[in-house]
């Protein structure tokens, strides 16, 4: 189980870390590799997952109530 759980973790940041690397690096930016990064990643895995789901989960929940509110104070 916790393989199972590790590998899906891992596959998710890395895929979330090339990404970034793309959007960051490859339209012009410095030419660093995501080595460093990657070997980070191997490590930390278990624990950049969740952390990051529920970031991004905050942001979205956050995003939400804001457009809501501007909803309610249109309709007043």
């Amino acid at each position: 189980m916790f393989l199972t759980y590790y590998l899906v973790s891992l596959s998710y940041c890395l895929l979330m870390s090339f990404r970034r690397w793309n959007r960051d690096v490859m339209s012009g930016g410095l030419g660093i590799t995501p080595g460093l990064d990657t070997l980070g990643i191997v490590i930390m895995a278990p624990v950049l997952a969740p952390v990051d789901i529920f970031l991004t989960w905050m942001r979205i929940y956050k995003e939400a109530e804001e457009a809501r509110r501007r909803g309610n104070k249109r309709k007043l």
